[in-house]
């Protein structure tokens, strides 16, 4: 279904007349990633910018970015959008009797006829004043009990107020940066920035004992890492980029685009053998490297 899915797309960008180069410079996504769609090879990046990238492609050719997010969703599953067909109900109009004279005559007789008929409230007898003090103090009561709930529910209304109003709330309202900005910042850090070094946090305090892992980019690429089966790190690297961390035991590693990445494991190179626009696990500890056949999982 994938592969229906890219059809579409580039039966579409052919109709617009526009080049995969083209719609790389009015995206400003890289040539490669928009080769990889057209083609349909979605395995490139994560999930996350692989549907950023769909939808900038498909708002670039003319179509419903909106409706192609959700058949490339169904493409993946194996399946096909089914839209769903509005239904028009027909309203079915009774035709009224047409009223004759002698129909109207008759009506008006009926009318004459017929009694009025009015409500009368049954007229109560009280066998002792006993029993007519009893109503009056009920009545009483059911009056006192209406106004006591009537002042409550004003209470209540006054209090909600005063909170809504002057009770400023301490809670910190964070907004999600929509993807189109992530993708944004990440394109104007690739042109301001083309040689960029990063050092892990944890790489800071050195050890004799510890083991220091090195990526190097020469292009776009990903990395999920897995540090002592605890702590988890996800960087995206830029080409001329490289990103150090720091472990006691082992890495184990899921990388994106594996051709552009190299590894040194402290400050030695590592045997990595990775291709372009694919994806490449392994783990990573002081006795070598060990190709992975899925991506790991933390144990914690």
């Amino acid at each position: 279904m994938l592969d229906k899915f890219a059809d579409e797309l580039r039966e579409q960008r052919e109709k617009s007349g526009l080049s995969l180069q083209q719609i790389a410079v009015k995206t400003r996504i890289d040539l490669k990633f928009i080769e990889a769609i057209d083609k349909g090879n979605f395995a490139f990046l994560p999930d996350l910018y692989v549907k950023a990238f769909v939808k900038q492609f498909a708002k670039t050719i003319g179509l419903d970015e909106i409706l192609i997010l959700k058949k490339f969703e169904a493409a993946k599953e194996g399946k096909e959008l089914q839209l769903e067909k509005p239904v028009v109900k027909e309203e079915v109009k009774k035709s009224e009797p047409v009223k004759t004279e002698t129909s109207v005559i008759e009506e008006k007789k009926e009318e004459t006829v017929k009694p009025s008929v009015r409500y009368t409230e049954p007229l109560k007898t009280y066998n002792s004043s006993e029993e007519k003090k009893n109503e009056e103090s009920e009545k009483s009561k059911r009056q006192l009990i209406f106004f006591g709930s009537a002042g409550v529910a004003l209470f209540a209304a006054i209090l909600l107020i005063y909170f809504l109003a002057f009770h400023k709330s301490s809670e910190i309202i964070v907004e999600e940066t929509p993807i189109e900005e992530v993708i944004e910042q990440g394109n104007n850090r690739y042109d301001e920035e083309t040689a960029e070094t990063t050092t892990d946090s944890s790489a800071a305090v050195q050890s004799p004992d510890s083991l220091y892992l090195t990526f190097k980019a020469t292009d776009t690429s990903w990395i999920y890492l897995i540090i002592d089966d605890s702590v988890v790190r996800e960087v995206t690297l830029y080409p001329k980029s490289k990103f150090t961390f720091a472990a006691s035991k082992e890495f184990k590693a899921t990388v994106g685009n594996s051709g552009a990445v190299s590894l040194q494991l402290n400050n030695n190179a590592v045997e990595f053998t990775g291709t372009i626009g694919t994806v490449r696990h392994f783990k990573l500890d002081k006795t070598g490297l060990i190709y992975l056949n899925a991506s790991p999982k933390s144990e914690q």
